[in-house]
């Protein structure tokens, strides 16, 4: 590690000063092998969460429009030899400290996409990116929470080009002589790439053939909004809009709580957690972000866990996740599909299943789903897969694999697979290059490389 520009972000919260001897041990690690380190100290500094814009690829490409400490943090990455990020492990994820500065990594791919390890990802923006690393800090040892974790900076890795990544967790009580060991065999070892075979064993299963005791009158379904979307309607409103508009004609009750930046807020966590107190089934309907949960979602998982564990109140009896991806591959999901079933079961709320899809912002377009006329690829299949949910949730009973199954599915009848994700990029293509021209910057310009050393 001699004279390597290491950059490390501390995603430790001002609660987790018991992290701050381990983080000691790693920074002087690095330093004795005489490498050139940067520390971030996230929760120092004042950062924007990403709002799913897309600025940085067709208003000022490869520049956050946000003009905060996070582009000096994206530019320092870029130029660095390796990134560590450290973190306490949130339900198998990063903690939403990390996350809402590993949310502002989009800037350094492109929104063009190309067939790669065998799944749909991103071009790359610069010619040479770092090495990622994970360290994990788990409390109390959950093995399943460890390997989501290790996936997910394997997951990461591969989106984001490193040319190798290695991760790891540690135990908050680890001797700090056996951590030193731990740490240096972890920094300088190269894991193999997750593949599509490893994360979709992330896809939660359950023995349960419902989840309510009986049925109740006033039964209340909360759709909790996870889309960091502020100025349109996202695929993540339009879905569990569509899914809480059947529970509501199969007579439940209804309410939509939008997750916004006053989560940070007293009055924000408290009125997220009021409203969970409230309902019968929790939905959340949110989109993949940079392979697992948007900053808010994290945010607020963290919020209601340490809500959960503590009330006296009661619990909802089930909560069903729908999320969509940018990708043609639905299983690029999974793993914020284990991060959200590791809060369910922490909390000890029943898994009732979840709805993940591919192609998301194809399919959602911010468009009614029943719209007559609507632009882009048909969407039946959707619809067939958010009433089987209904009608299942309706009753009370785990939702039919069948939902997913359907939604999973290619949107053009019988065409194979195999042609949608070659057709999928130049569909893509065709809608950032327009999208950029609406801000007159021309298809040349999409690929600046502004943080190039």
């Amino acid at each position: 590690m001699v004279n390597k520009k290491i950059v490390v972000i501390d995603g430790s919260g001002t609660e987790d000063n018991d992290l701050t001897s381990k983080f000691t041990v790693l920074i002087e690690l690095l330093k004795q092998d005489m490498a050139d380190v940067k520390c971030y100290h996230l929760k120092k500094i004042k950062l924007v969460h990403c709002i799913g814009c897309f600025g940085c690829w067709v208003k000022t490409p490869g520049i956050c429009v946000m003009p905060d400490d996070g582009r000096k943090i994206i530019q320092t990455i870029i130029q660095s030899d390796m990134i560590i990020l450290f973190s306490p492990i949130t339900f198998g994820g990063y903690s939403s400290v990390l996350k809402i500065i590993v949310d502002r990594f989009i800037p350094l791919i492109l929104p063009y996409f190309e067939k790669f390890h065998d799944e749909t990802h991103h071009l790359p923006r610069y010619s040479k990116y770092p090495k990622i690393v994970g360290i994990g800090i788990q409390r109390n040892h959950i093995e399943s929470e460890a390997k989501l974790f290790k996936m997910l900076v394997g997951r990461n890795a591969l989106n984001f080009r490193a040319p190798s990544y290695s991760a790891d967790v540690f135990d908050i009580q680890e001797d700090s002589k056996v951590l030193r060991n731990k740490l240096k065999a972890t920094i300088l070892r190269s894991d193999s790439f997750p593949t599509k075979d490893d994360i979709l064993t992330f896809f939660p299963k359950t023995d349960m053939d419902s989840f309510l005791d009986k049925f109740e009158e006033n039964r209340k379904a909360l759709l909790v909004i996870g889309s960091p979307k502020i100025k349109e309607r996202s695929t993540s409103s339009i879905f569990g809009e569509y899914l809480l508009r059947n529970l509501t004609a199969g007579g439940w009750h209804s309410e939509v709580l939008t997750l916004k930046g006053h989560l940070n807020r007293r009055k924000g966590q408290l009125e997220l957690c009021e409203a969970v107190d409230r309902s019968d089934l929790l939905i959340l309907a949110f989109p993949l972000y940079i392979d697992a949960l948007p900053f808010l979602v994290t945010k607020a998982l963290e919020i209601l866990g340490n809500h959960l564990k503590k009330t006296e109140k009661k619990k909802p009896q089930g909560i069903f996740v729908i999320i969509n991806n940018g990708f043609p591959e639905f299983y690029q999901n999974a793993l914020a599909v284990g991060i959200c079933n590791s809060f369910a079961k922490q909390c000890e709320i029943p898994w009732v299943g979840s709805l993940a899809a591919g192609a998301g912002e194809a399919l959602g377009a911010g468009q009614e789903l029943t719209k007559p006329k609507r632009s882009g690829p048909p969407v039946h299949h959707v619809i067939k897969a958010l009433d089987i949910a209904g009608n299942d949730l309706v009753k009370g009973s785990i939702v039919s694999m069948k939902a997913q199954d359907l939604i999973s599915k290619v949107p053009i009848p019988i065409l194979p697979f195999s042609i949608w994700r070659w057709l999928f990029p130049k569909f893509g293509a065709q809608f950032w290059n327009q999208k950029a021209l609406e801000n007159n910057v021309r298809k040349e310009e999409m690929y600046a490389k502004p943080y190039a050393g």
